[in-house]
Formats: C-alpha cells, structure tokens, sequence
C-alpha cells in the first residue's frame, strides 16, 4: 500500500468533511426554515447524527397549521432561495401517522429529510 494513499484514513476524512458540510448547512439553513414553518404554524426541531443529513421533526403547534405539502413548499423556497434549485421527492407514510419526504438542492448532497407529524381536528365540547 502507497504511505500516500490509505482507504480507511480516507473514508474517515471524507465522513469527517460530510459531517462538517451537514453542521455549515444546518447554521445556515435552520433559522429561516424555522422562521417559515413557524409561519405555517409549526415547530421544526432536529434529530438523528447529523453525519450525512439533516433530519428535520416538523410539530403542528397552531390550530391553524398549514397542511404538510404548504410547509414543504415555503421549506422548498427558503432552499432555493439560500441554495439554489430545491426539490422534493414523493412522500412516504411513517408510524403514528408520520409523514416524511426528502428535499434535495443543487449543493453537495446532503439532503433535508423531513418528517412532519399529522395534523389533529380537536372536536369543541357541544
């Protein structure tokens, strides 16, 4: 093996720049994204190791929330308009009624994966 060239010190470099890429893009983006979702009257909150994306928990916390594709599209702005081009995949069902989905944009790869907790109709007491 060359002294130049090790695989595993390598790998561990590279999981150490995703990781430093991921933390410089949360700082970025985590306060306007809270800014819209509060907007549309959510909490967003962060979870997971933040090593290779950004795992986002979105909390209806307004009777009045928007409905889920409102946040992601106002997220998809916010994005863009830091980022560049934004885009977001189909979304998939999670447990408790979970739904999550992926925004990418045009940077390095480390997508937004975003899940949004369901909306609940409080009936008033007649």
């Amino acid at each position: 093996m060359s002294k130049y060239f090790d695989v595993r010190k390598d790998a561990s470099i590279e999981r150490l720049a995703q990781r430093a890429y991921v933390d410089v893009l949360l700082a970025e983006l985590l306060p306007p994204l809270r800014l819209a979702a509060r907007g549309s009257g959510y909490a967003i909150a962060v979870h997971g190791s933040l090593c290779r994306d950004i795992d986002l928990i979105a909390i209806p916390w307004t009777e009045q929330a928007d409905d889920a594709d409102m946040l992601v599209q106002k997220m998809l702005g916010v994005v863009s308009g830091l980022l560049g081009r934004a885009s977001a995949q189909e979304w998939k069902d999670m447990p408790h009624g979970r739904r999550a989905i992926l925004i990418y944009h045009s940077g390095n790869g480390a997508e937004i994966d975003l899940s949004v907790m369901p909306r609940v109709k409080v009936e008033q007491p007649a």
